[in-house]
């Protein structure tokens, strides 16, 4: 039995491959090992892979926060107390964009969620990665900088008129103290953030929305993508920002001479895809 896991800090997909019989799809909580105690993961883990059990089971474990190897020891052990006697392998989230996308071929990988990333990925493995900064000091194009931005523009009287009205009518009692009270003394800012990147969403033909979004991505590419020296390789996008705003990161990659974009929601369907030649 394999099982995968695609993580990020909002939730995890799971994929239970076993020969012969239809992949089991889970959804749970997501973990940040960076952010989460060995007990608090394990309890996720033990919620989200009740009645699974097997002789030989390899679980390929990649997520937010599985930086170091002190992050994935941590990964390890909370499912290991899960899952006695379990193989595992633990990863970056930039490791299942590349190995989803990618498989075995080269590419610059990168995330465009909640959060930004990227690294180069070559022969099989990341060779190099350029710090994304989170959301204060980088995540440049996340959904987490295209929410703090629009904020910002909010709260200074930047916005035209009618996303400003919107903006109110869909987020009743936000003004300039909820908002920094919100960024900077509430929980998981970075989330917050990004949530507002659903309301750009709805409105992607708005002129100010659209140039946000080409300024985001234009600024991850400079800073991070193109600064690997690669516009050759495919960059292999993963996320829900990737996703949601693939017309316009293509528009933007192509004038700064990248050679070609592939985007997908999450990792899920490819890591299934990639590890099921594994027990065929």
């Amino acid at each position: 039995m394999i099982i995968t896991a695609d993580s990020g800090s909002t939730s995890i997909d799971w994929r239970i491959l076993r020969r012969d019989e239809p992949v089991r799809r889970l959804v749970s909580p997501g973990v940040n090992p960076v952010l989460q105690k060995v007990e608090a993961m394990r309890g996720v883990f033990a919620e989200a892979l009740k009645g699974v059990e097997g002789p030989g089971i390899r679980v390929y474990f990649y997520g937010a926060g599985v930086v170091s190897e002190a992050a994935g020891e941590k990964v390890r052990q909370a499912l290991r107390a899960v899952l006695p006697g379990c193989e595992v392998t633990a990863g970056s989230d930039l490791e299942a964009a590349a190995i989803a996308l990618l498989g075995d071929k080269d590419g610059v990988a990168a995330i465009l969620g909640t959060g930004s990333n990227s690294g180069l990925y070559l022969g099989g493995r990341m060779v190099r990665n350029i710090p994304a900064g989170g959301f204060i000091l980088g995540d440049e194009g996340s959904g987490a900088w295209l929410g703090k931005m629009l904020l910002a523009d909010y709260i200074k009287g930047l916005l035209p008129q009618e996303l400003e009205i919107a903006l109110r009518e869909e987020s009743p009692g936000l003004d300039y103290p909820a908002v920094v009270s919100r960024v900077y003394g509430g929980e998981m800012p970075s989330r917050y953030l990004a949530s507002f990147s659903l309301f750009l969403g709805r409105r992607k033909d708005c002129t100010y929305v659209r140039g946000l979004v080409a300024n985001g991505f234009r600024l991850f590419l400079e800073r991070n993508v193109l600064r690997y020296g690669r516009p050759d390789l495919p960059l292999a996008a993963v996320g829900s920002v990737a996703c949601a705003y693939g017309d316009i990161l293509r528009e933007v990659a192509a004038e700064c001479g990248v050679c070609r974009v592939l985007t997908a929601p999450g990792a899920g369907d490819g890591l299934e895809r990639y590890f099921s030649k594994m027990i065929e």
